[in-house]
């Protein structure tokens, strides 16, 4: 495993041979997460419901329909609410909010980096490396390959890229 050194990766044998890196929109790229669970808030306390972390935790990392399935059967919904309007009315309160959302710690150096070292990068679902919500229960981080605090903490050399050059 690399050390923290004074701003210098130190070679580590890599854990794979990585070409290619796919990122994950799910809170990793973008600080969106905190606007899903005050949307979501919203939408429960119209019906006198509160939405926990319990619950967001049951819907992390997946599609929207089964999500939005997820929210209303476990909120007691049925009837009231169905999945589709649910992301109906998520999605426009969303849109409202996403402007203002920024880049997560770490993000624009990776991506960066990557780019200069000619890496090629997309974006979609993957479990590889997590940055998990530091409150999501440790039992969720069982597909990952490596569990970070967050992007600031990947070393690229770990995985057979190039390191960072500071």
């Amino acid at each position: 495993m690399a050390s923290a050194g004074a701003g210098k990766e130190t070679a580590a044998p890599p854990r794979a041979a990585i070409s290619h890196v796919i990122f994950d929109m799910d809170g990793l790229l973008l600080d969106t997460e905190g606007f899903y669970t005050q949307v979501q808030e919203k939408i429960l306390a119209r019906y006198g419901k509160v939405f926990d972390w319990s619950l967001k935790a049951k819907m992390m990392g997946k599609k929207a329909t089964e999500s939005a399935r997820i929210f209303v059967d476990e909120c007691g919904l049925d009837g009231l609410l169905t999945p589709e309007q649910f992301l109906v009315d998520r999605e426009s309160m969303l849109q409202e909010l996403f402007p203002s959302c920024t880049a997560l710690p770490g993000v624009q150096r990776l991506i960066h980096h990557l780019h200069a070292k000619g890496i090629p990068i997309a974006v979609a679902t993957g479990s590889v490396v997590m940055v998990p919500d530091p409150r999501l229960d440790v039992s969720y981080h069982k597909e990952a390959d490596q569990v970070l605090g967050s992007l600031l903490d990947f070393k690229p050399s770990e995985w057979g890229l190039p390191p960072f050059e500071e």
